[in-house]
């Protein structure tokens, strides 16, 4: 999944999945994340449960 590209269904915006990690807080431990960024705001950085991801996302081809 690392260095593919989404776009968010919602607002059409285009962002590149950068890795994988898994939250360690308590209540989530162990939940699988995706770490991703918008292309045009390369110095934010988000995460976001994969499940979640996937139903808001769809991969675009680049």
């Amino acid at each position: 999944m690392k260095h593919t590209f989404w776009k968010n269904k919602k607002n059409g915006k285009v962002y590149e999945i950068l890795g994988e990690g898994i939250d360690c807080t308590n209540i989530r431990d162990g939940v699988k994340v995706f770490v991703y960024q918008p292309l045009d705001r390369r110095e934010e950085y988000f995460v976001r449960e994969q499940e979640e991801f996937y139903e808001k996302f769809e991969k675009i081809l680049k």
